[in-house]
């Protein structure tokens, strides 16, 4: 049954909770997200504008669909010369939402995937910069990934929740809307924003939910988000620990 998210009791989580243990079935980490994000949207469709969930994935475990990808991104904002085959990608996994376009990642034409080329490039995005600050992450690590991120394989320490109360407002200490798409949140009524953040135990794998609410909605109400983010997470741990993001071609 469909439902706001404002008005989210106990047993909605629960079920879902429930529903996710189909996800241990799930070929690839990618299926897997996409299971979960159509599952959460099933359910709050009334509040939900969009749900996208991304995972930190190195540029030698992309496609190579994806990897052109990230070579045009590279050009684009001129940090080619700082990509290699660890840097970490931020990709786009699942995603869902009102327009049928919002259900392909690969029809995500800017958030495919994001390199995480540098942390001063990082630092220039503001959503995904205050993303990884809501998790505690130090954006300084983006410049020393390998030694101080993949080499201790833990990324459960960076575990947070980013919340935008009003997306048309809201600004980051230098200013600038945390939300940079203003053309996106003004055409498709966006009011509050979650970004719910964690990572694997046993791997150097970050994990990001985004949801794009048309309503205010207090933080306390979607908390149990978390959970199920953790649930996700347990359910894929063994895929990301074999590597199998995506489904083999």
């Amino acid at each position: 049954m469909m439902k706001r998210m404002s008005e989210a009791a106990a047993a909605d989580f629960e079920e879902l909770q429930q529903e996710m243990q189909g996800i241990a079935g799930c070929v690839c980490a990618q299926e897997a997200a996409q299971m979960l994000v159509k599952k959460l949207y099933g359910r709050f469709s009334d509040s939900l504008v969009l749900l996208r969930l991304f995972m930190t994935i190195p540029y030698a475990g992309l496609p190579e669909e994806d990897r052109r990808f990230v070579d045009g991104r590279g050009r684009d904002t001129n940090t080619s010369h700082l990509i290699n085959g660890a840097t970490p990608i931020f990709t786009l996994l699942g995603t869902r939402g009102e327009m049928a376009a919002w259900n392909d990642r690969r029809a995500s034409s800017h958030f495919r995937c994001i390199p995480l080329a540098s942390t001063a490039f990082v630092s220039s995005l503001s959503m995904l910069s205050r993303q990884f600050e809501s998790v505690g992450l130090d954006l300084g690590l983006i410049d020393v990934w390998e030694t101080k991120v993949v080499s201790i394989g833990r990324a459960d320490q960076y575990r947070g929740v980013l919340y935008i109360r009003d997306a048309e407002i809201d600004r980051d200490v230098q200013g600038r809307m945390v939300v940079p798409k203003q053309e996106f949140v003004g055409a498709n009524g966006v009011k509050s924003v979650f970004g719910f953040g964690s990572g694997y135990a046993r791997h150097p794998t970050l994990v990001t939910l985004f949801a794009f609410t048309n309503e205010t909605v207090e933080r306390s109400a979607v908390e149990p988000f978390t959970n199920l983010l953790e649930a996700f997470i347990s359910s894929t741990e063994l895929l990301v620990g074999q590597g199998r993001f995506f489904e083999a071609r």
